[in-house]
């Protein structure tokens, strides 16, 4: 076993020449960012790295190792960017393009919050258990018109859902968010109760018919099974409560919150339908500038990579390596490009964290497009309604 020994011993040799000199780099990397931040340089430049591994991989001896070379100084262009970062970190002006601005969410009797639906649904509600009775409201048809509204400062704030714990994302708005510049600046969690809702001489027996939103429909299902009702999809909840008010037919009903059928003076035939019983809607406050304030603690991005091994690995590995615990992501396809996605990442995080920083700035370094959409307040639990 002496012979080992002797392999171990050179070996351990080696790697203390390697250390010795991956430190004198280090300490020359850190020059460079010194240069960086007095000439106002970006940390990454792309072009000089692949340069510099090219020349290294022509100078290759042993060509069988020429792999193991590469993904070695890749390593090293890695490490020498995060130590740039965080020798940067503290002068936020010059280092990091995800400034927002300092100031929480502006409530005035002027301020105009949009929302889709109509009296009664549960956007609307989302919407005073946020802003309260101190503002003035807006209702729209579609998900859309809540966006051109806000395009065009016909409103101040917009709600909107995002995501149920039932039946997953929105799709729809997710797409929105992106196709729109606009700032997430807060959330807010309802407890969703569906009621089956129709005139006051319905009953089950007369029922043909059930309107709703899709995702109220399928939140339902278990219930809905137990009937042989047509299922028909509708804009909103609570616009399927209008239809059953305007018709005033014993045949349709609607699946929405009891707070409409009251609105609407319309009967409630059977409360609680939902499948799960803690079905829970997330939705967002979108706005047309970003805010921020040491309460915020979640932090939403999107982005697109290139369609390649390794590309998505690449992006999610730096919510490890800082420590960073990301919450949910979610994917849409990029309509003029077949089979080609963005990704959306909610994670934890004030914009103002060095961790979070570093994450930020490496993750859009590695990929094609990015934005972030918002760094705002986690919603805690959720309301009952």
């Amino acid at each position: 076993m002496s012979d080992l020994k002797e392999i171990r011993d050179e070996i351990d040799r080696i790697d203390n020449e390697i250390i010795k000199l991956f430190q004198d780099r280090m300490d020359t990397v850190i020059k460079v960012a010194e240069y960086k931040k007095k000439n106002n340089l970006e940390v990454l430049n792309r072009k000089r790295e692949e340069q510099v591994i090219e020349n290294h991989l022509s100078k290759i001896e042993k060509v069988e190792y020429k792999k193991e070379v590469e993904k070695f100084l890749n390593s090293v262009m890695e490490i020498s960017r995060q130590a740039q970062r965080k020798f940067l970190i503290g002068d936020i002006d010059n280092t990091s393009s995800f400034i927002l601005e300092d100031k929480s969410i502006e409530i005035t009797k002027d301020t105009v919050v949009g929302f889709q639906g109509v009296k009664g649904s549960y956007s609307e509600e989302a919407l005073y258990v946020y802003f309260g009775n101190k503002v003035k409201t807006k209702a729209v048809a579609e998900f859309e018109d809540l966006f051109k509204e806000l395009n065009d400062n016909k409103i101040d704030y917009g709600v909107i859902p995002i995501e149920n714990s039932s039946t997953g994302g929105v799709l729809e708005v997710y797409d929105l968010l992106s196709k729109y510049d606009f700032s997430m600046v807060g959330e807010m969690c309802i407890k969703i109760n569906h009621s089956l809702i129709a005139t006051s001489d319905a009953t089950f027996d007369t029922i043909t018919e059930v309107y709703s939103h899709p995702q109220g429909l399928s939140q339902c299902s278990e219930f809905l099974n137990g009937f042989r009702w047509r299922r028909v999809p509708y804009t909103n909840t609570a616009k399927s409560v209008e239809l059953v008010k305007d018709s005033a037919s014993t045949s349709i009903a609607a699946i929405g919150s009891k707070r409409a059928a009251d609105i609407y003076g319309l009967k409630v035939l059977k409360e609680n339908i939902n499948t799960n019983k803690t079905n829970t809607t997330r939705f967002l406050i979108v706005s047309r500038k970003p805010y921020i304030d040491e309460a915020c603690n979640k932090i939403s991005i999107v982005f697109s990579i290139d369609h390649r091994v390794g590309s998505l690995y690449n992006v999610l590995k730096y919510f490890a390596e800082n420590e960073v615990n990301m919450l949910k992501i979610e994917s849409r396809p990029i309509k003029e490009r077949p089979w080609e996605y963005v990704f959306y990442i909610d994670f934890e995080g004030n914009i103002t964290n060095p961790k979070v920083k570093i994450a930020l700035e490496s993750i859009k370094d590695n990929t094609n497009y990015f934005r972030l959409l918002g760094n705002y307040k986690k919603c805690e639990g959720y309301c009952n309604l």
